[in-house]
């Protein structure tokens, strides 16, 4: 991330959203309300809606880990150096889907960030800063609960 200070994006998300019922009580002068299931308000009051910029940022993001996959070459052997580039190509196809009819898969959201994290340490703080990209963030919010809570528990802070 780019500054220590800042608070990753998925921290501003409150504790209470997450969840399968739907119960809501709407009131007069309501705004930016939504209810059902699979809804991603909650990330675009965050972050923002989703920008034009979004891809090429991603784009740039996902070079900043393929520089540091090919520096970290003398740390990792060449059979997870190639897996991890294979990863990488799954991720990316997954995270810039940045067009409103494109839906991001969750589960290779979640299973190939595990994997790159688990099995690649030697570039784990460039994918938490990849992850921790707000333009990132709105692509993983379209993926739904799933990915975001994923994303909150596995880069949840040391208390």
């Amino acid at each position: 991330m780019s500054t220590e200070n800042q608070e990753a994006w998925w921290e501003s998300i409150p504790s209470h959203v997450g969840g399968d019922a739907v119960i809501a009580t709407v009131g007069a002068g309501a705004s930016n309300v939504a209810i059902g299931k699979n809804i991603t308000q909650t990330i675009y009051d965050t972050l923002g809606e989703p920008t034009p910029d979004d891809k090429d940022t991603i784009k740039r993001k996902f070079a900043e880990v393929s520089a540091a996959l090919q520096n970290a070459q003398d740390e990792i052997d060449a059979n997870t150096a190639q897996m991890a580039e294979f990863q990488l190509k799954l991720l990316a196809g997954e995270l810039e889907k940045t067009e409103e009819d494109q839906a991001p898969s969750a589960s290779t959201i979640t299973q190939v960030g595990d994997w790159l994290l688990d099995n690649v340490p030697a570039i784990a703080e460039v994918v938490t800063g990849l992850f921790a990209t707000p333009a990132v963030g709105r692509v993983v919010g379209k993926a739904g609960e799933v990915a975001v809570q994923w994303l909150k528990s596995r880069f949840k802070r040391a208390a």
